[in-house]
């Protein structure tokens, strides 16, 4: 089968080293000046601070022990400048590497949005939006705190970390090697520490991601969940993936809070040890006050870089987890591609003829075939109508001539042309589309119409909307075509929707179009509006309807009545009629069927 379950993405954990490699190479590079300048003030700041030790050792050589009074003020002086310049320092490379990691950031959710867009719908259906959200919003996050404080410990803290024990150690050798005996420990405890860290991020990224998945439902649901009083249903569901949520973030949060205390508790054990060996020193004449004052200043500021690095482990594997997921979805390849050497899709004018020829296909998780053997010719320019009971297959055939999918077995032509040996921007660039369950976004009108082509002039906009009937009543909106419509176009009507949608399709001007019975949800007056627009947007074009009232498919050319995956009649509706088979069984019963229930918004 061609059509298998969504391909799995490279979502092996390749290592947490692999994966900082290729952010820095993939997403960091284009910003070295940047991150060279960055880095050079961290580099500043750390020098800065390793002279704080040297200078504590000056003053109280000089000025406690030796009462120099003319060093006072330059010394003092001195300390000053030193910190206003380590303060510059560091605040120059700290906006800097959030600037560039938030650049970086900015460009791999591009990537990857980019990639996710481009997936095989069979994919995109098998994730529910919510995770895809979740995945492109929180982890880029743990990305880019990943990767600021990365580069902030290799430049800042451990060069800092260099300087202050490079100093201890020249200061006095033996309490210089006492006091690096903590940092064997530390590494134990954070590589520990950063294993779980990264097992509870990996829960919490997920966990996030089914979070967004029920707030999404509730915000698409909420006119039946109003209508059903389930908002405390609601509210229970969503409640209970917070709890699950915080129940892995506070485990988190303690894994995190523990990476510090666990350091102090090896840096007292330095701590006691230096001070009882350095008093040893010094009663027994081998250790001076300044030397010993210095060794603890720089001691105690080795500290913090060790506390700030002990920070980032978890964070890092926080963001290390997050980025593997990210690199998932960037890595993960579309199946429906155009072929090495597909030609673009020629349609001559008058054009459009297609041609099902023994097209069979099964969807991945259903037993049964959706088509089997499917034979349809539809000459240009003729309007053809799909009937039949629901999941007998029309959608589907919709589905592959789009290439939404690839079908199992057969070809499908236009214009003689193999659509599996064309691009799929030219072969979608001659379709037009408009189905039962409109879709706009939440920009203005025109930019909603536009989409139909791009490049478009507002002349080209509006006369599309005036062939639509949709000029009247945008003309009658606060910002005219300008008016911002809402999520999902909310703030029409579902005629005034529908209408858009059709405007959109005849700017497109494709040779063929494909109509999901737009008007079956529509009141009679909205309907007859639409049905109007309808008809001057299907002059000249081959047009394939799925019928759900047979009573608007009387003037088709041809019908097809499609069961369970197979064509079971065919021909106009007279002759189909006479023949009282599926299709009249299935007219009769249309007739006698009440009309739906307004649709207007509430």
């Amino acid at each position: 089968m061609l059509n298998g379950p969504p391909m799995a993405p490279a979502s092996k954990d390749i290592g947490t080293l692999a994966v900082a490699s290729r952010l820095f190479r993939d997403y960091v590079s284009r910003e070295w000046g940047l991150l060279g300048f960055a880095i050079l003030c961290m580099l500043f700041t750390s020098a800065m601070g390793g002279l704080i030790p040297m200078l504590v050792n000056w003053d109280i050589k000089y000025i406690f022990q030796r009462h120099d009074a003319g060093l006072l003020l330059p010394l003092s002086l001195a300390a000053f400048g030193i910190m206003v310049l380590r303060a510059g320092s560091l605040f120059l490379g700290k906006a800097t590497i959030d600037t560039v990691s938030e650049k970086a950031v900015a460009r791999a959710q591009g990537h990857m949005f980019g990639r996710l867009i481009r997936r095989d719908l069979a994919d995109l259906n098998a994730v529910h939006s919510g995770q895809f959200v979740s995945n492109f919003l929180y982890d880029a996050t743990l990305v880019r705190d990943a990767l600021t404080l990365g580069v902030a410990a290799i430049f800042l803290e451990l060069v800092q970390l260099v300087f202050y024990i490079a100093y201890v150690v020249i200061s006095d050798w033996q309490l210089g090697m006492l006091s690096l005996l903590a940092l064997p420990g530390v590494a134990w405890t954070m590589e520990r520490l950063g294993g779980s860290m990264r097992r509870a991020a990996t829960r919490g990224m997920q966990e996030t991601g089914d979070l967004s998945v029920v707030l999404s439902e509730a915000m698409d649901g909420r006119r039946v969940i109003k209508a059903y009083n389930l908002e405390e249903l609601s509210v229970a569901r969503v409640e209970g993936r917070i709890q699950k949520r915080l129940a892995t973030l506070i485990r988190s949060v303690r894994l995190r809070a523990a990476a510090a205390p666990m350091t102090d508790i090896f840096a007292g054990l330095v701590i006691a040890g230096v001070l009882y060996f350095a008093g040893y020193q010094n009663l027994h004449g081998e250790l001076t006050l300044n030397t010993f004052a210095a060794f603890i200043v720089a001691l105690l500021l080795a500290q913090q870089p060790v506390r700030n690095l002990s920070q980032l482990w978890p964070s890092a594997s926080a963001g290390m987890a997050a980025a593997t997921r990210m690199f998932a979805a960037i890595d993960a390849r579309p199946r429906i591609i155009s072929v090495p050497g597909a030609q673009k899709l020629k349609v001559i004018p008058g054009g459009g003829a297609v041609r099902f020829q023994g097209v069979g296909f099964a969807y991945a998780s259903a037993t049964d075939p959706a088509l089997e053997k499917i034979d349809i010719d539809i000459p240009a320019g003729t309007k053809i109508a799909l009937v039949g009971p629901s999941g007998g297959g029309k959608s589907t055939l919709f589905n592959l001539l789009l290439r939404f999918y690839d079908p199992d077995y057969g070809h499908i032509a236009i214009d003689g042309q193999d659509i599996h040996g064309v691009t799929l921007e030219s072969l979608r660039g001659a379709i037009g589309l408009v189905t039962q369950e409109t879709i706009l976004f939440d920009e203005s009108v025109a930019d909603n119409i536009a989409l139909g082509r791009t490049g478009a002039s507002r002349a080209q906009i509006e006369q599309a909307a005036r062939d639509a009937a949709a000029h009247e009543f945008i003309s009658e909106l606060p910002q005219g075509y300008d008016t911002r419509i809402g999520e999902g176009g909310l703030k029409l009507s579902g005629g005034q929707r529908q209408r858009i949608a059709i405007a959109r399709a005849m700017l497109r001007a494709a040779p063929i179009l494909l109509l999901d019975e737009a008007t079956s949800a529509l009141d009679t007056t909205s309907e007859r509006q639409v049905q109007e627009a309808l008809s001057r947007l299907m002059k000249g074009r081959t047009t394939i309807v799925i019928a759900h009232r047979l009573s608007t498919v009387l003037d088709a050319d041809h019908i097809y009545v499609l069961d369970r995956g197979k064509v079971v009649e065919h021909g106009p509706h007279d002759a189909l009629i006479a023949r009282s088979g599926l299709y009249a069984q299935l007219y009769r019963h249309n007739l006698t069927e009440p009309e739906p229930a307004l649709t207007g918004e509430v």
